[in-house]
């Protein structure tokens, strides 16, 4: 009997190394994830900025929206100061993004649950490299607001990062893969608010324009296809109606999404 069974102890089967395909996707997920991400965060230290310039071109659609803003701001009795009005307009215009962004993500979900994840993807990039070249061709309120429109419905490639990475084989690949993303948004909103700040308002679409399809021909040269057909959703509608229970507030207080397809517990 050799050294192990003498002590007592069960040799450890040998560790399986991560297919080359695998490891492939996490890199394209990475790479791919950072571009989308820096054209993104190279607005965040030019929006107040950006908003003033529009304030002084007298658009209508903007003091409508500024109206609204100064309306708030009384509400909750913030000084009525320039400098925090200009901030206050730009969070509220985040916030309707990722308002819209949380609406879209679980559709988006559903959606490559039943056609697969290649093809949203795609078609998320897409709607992003447009809201992109809306805002860069037309330097209007009216064109910025429609960009973050376009941008914040389209913005369900986020979603399905974490999704391919789930459809990976092993647990140890998916741990890897989660933190990969994080390094992502790390990296991305450290390095894109910087590289904003350098750059003159005018630049920044069209950089973030650069970016968004470089992303879409990358992903789309080099990303394959990680949701097999036979573990494909039957039915687009059964899809979307669970990514609606999902979005109820109910179902939020509940933790739905987190329990959803769970076992109980025995």
């Amino acid at each position: 009997m050799g050294w192990a069974g003498d002590a007592g102890c069960t040799p450890r089967p040998p560790i399986r190394p991560r297919p080359a395909s695998e490891r492939r996707v996490i890199i394209v997920l990475f790479l791919g994830l950072l571009l989308d991400l820096l054209a993104f965060t190279l607005l965040l230290p030019l929006l107040p900025g950006l908003l003033e310039r529009h304030g002084r071109e007298q658009d209508p659609l903007y003091g409508s929206w500024q109206r609204g803003v100064d309306w708030f701001a009384s509400a909750i009795g913030m000084p009525a100061e320039k400098r925090y009005n200009s901030v206050l307009f730009g969070g509220l215009i985040g916030s309707a993004f990722s308002l819209l962004q949380f609406f879209s993500a679980p559709l988006t979900g559903a959606a490559s649950d039943y056609l697969g994840r290649r093809p949203v993807m795609m078609l998320s990039l897409t709607g992003l490299a447009i809201s992109y070249a809306v805002w860069a061709t037309s330097r209007s309120f009216k064109a910025f607001l429609a960009s973050r429109v376009i941008g914040g419905i389209s913005k369900g490639n986020v979603n399905l990062s974490t999704a391919i990475v789930a459809d990976l084989g092993s647990p140890p690949t998916r741990s890897q893969g989660m933190a990969v993303i994080g390094v992502a948004f790390s990296l991305a909103f450290t390095l894109g608010p910087m590289l904003g700040a350098f750059l003159s308002v005018e630049m920044v679409p069209w950089i973030s324009l650069l970016f968004a399809i470089s992303d879409m021909l990358f992903i789309f040269c080099f990303l394959p296809e990680t949701l097999p057909q036979e573990k494909r959703a039957s039915s687009v509608t059964l899809g979307f109606h669970t990514a609606a229970h999902l979005l109820s507030p109910l179902a939020l207080l509940r933790f739905a999404a987190v329990t959803h397809s769970q076992d109980p517990p025995a």
